[in-house]
């Protein structure tokens, strides 16, 4: 179906996106979710009152619980990233139809595969069939840092050299968002 969690979940590809990179993503969720941290997080949480009613009359309460793993509890922010949440595995199912490539933090308390940038894992940021994957050194935040920011430069300019564009870099970084 047209149910509510069926729309919300089903993945249309944007044609004008034709490469796509990945920061920091919990494409696997992230065990943070999960903890003490996680719970202080979803118990903090409210939904917009309007938000929640029409979830509440779309959604059967068994819709609720397969997504949350109670029925008395609505879907959040938070409780869709923990690694058990049944949403993810759907998500990840969809065939990515573009080049794609992912940048994944480490704070550098482990060696990858064991790696994290504290709040994701290597395990859940790393996906198979990436163009490239470069690991940066740094927290969850590492958006900003030097060696990601030379990547995302370094992916553009791949992008431009091989989509035969003459438009400039930042025309294509503009046209994605």
């Amino acid at each position: 179906g047209n149910s509510l969690i069926v729309r919300a979940i089903k993945f249309r590809a944007n044609p004008r996106i034709k490469r796509v990179v990945f920061i920091c993503t919990p494409h696997r969720g992230s065990d943070l979710a999960s903890n003490g941290i996680g719970k202080i997080g979803i118990s903090l949480i409210t939904l917009p009152t309007r938000l929640a009613a029409v979830m509440m009359d779309s959604l059967t309460s068994a819709d609720i619980a397969q997504i949350t793993g109670s029925s008395k509890r609505l879907p959040n922010s938070i409780t869709g990233l923990k690694p058990t949440s049944p949403a993810l595995p759907v998500i990840n199912e969809a065939r990515i139809s573009v080049p794609y490539h992912s940048i994944i933090g480490d704070r550098g308390k482990d060696h990858c595969p064991n790696c994290s940038d504290g709040v994701v894992a290597y395990w859940s940021s790393h996906l198979d069939g990436a163009q490239s994957e470069l690991i940066v050194p740094g927290p969850h935040g590492s958006c900003a840092l030097p060696q990601t920011i030379a990547e995302l430069d370094r992916i553009l300019r791949l992008h431009l050299r091989s989509s035969g564009s003459s438009k400039p870099a930042t025309t294509i970084a503009q046209a994605s968002r």
